[in-house]
């Protein structure tokens, strides 16, 4: 197979191109992300008795990292990164709960199970994701954007996820401004 295969051609990216790209990453991110979004997302997350964090495959480092945030600000949260865990919590959710559902596609067949079982139990359905048609953002109560280029992540993804962290400094920065609490000291 390998001596077969026709190997395309890789484009180098200059250091100045690299740059250009991150940049507009982030740019069209803050332009998608939607402040009011954000707010109404982090008064759902500080409502609630306790925030459960759900993600898959590459997208797992953006819930890490929003869990790790969230914790250091005192918010009681709980990242499930075993794929049984999220079944059984799923049966015992409640109204006084939050599900953050993280998911670039928005078309994560786990990730749209839990929020359809959180929404029947009356959880608040917080979603992350790229696309504003994505079958997520039609479940969830809240949806924070980020700017994404591909819908593909089922193999062998490395898209970023930029876009994703950019949104959950912006989310982060959203629940100290009702908190009062610092991150960073």
């Amino acid at each position: 197979y390998l001596k077969n295969r026709k190997e395309e051609p890789v484009q180098e990216t200059s250091p100045n191109q690299m740059q250009y790209q991150i940049l507009d990453q982030v740019k069209k991110t803050m332009a998608v992300a939607g402040m009011d979004a954000l707010r109404r997302a982090a008064q759902r997350i500080l409502k609630s008795r306790t925030v459960y964090i759900i993600a898959r495959g590459t997208s797992k480092a953006v819930g890490s990292y929003l869990e790790h945030l969230l914790l250091i600000l005192g918010i009681r949260c709980i990242y499930l990164k075993d794929y049984n865990l999220i079944s059984t919590v799923t049966r015992t959710l409640d109204l006084n709960e939050t599900v953050v559902v993280i998911s670039l596609s928005g078309e994560t067949e786990k990730i749209l199970e839990v929020a359809r079982i959180a929404k029947s139990r009356e959880a608040s359905v917080v979603a992350l994701t790229g696309f504003f048609t994505s079958s997520l953002s039609k479940i969830a109560d809240e949806t924070l954007y980020c700017a994404a280029d591909n819908r593909d992540t089922r193999d062998n993804d490395v898209h970023s996820r930029l876009g994703m962290f950019v949104v959950v400094d912006m989310l982060v920065g959203c629940i100290r401004e009702y908190t009062g609490r610092s991150v960073f000291k």
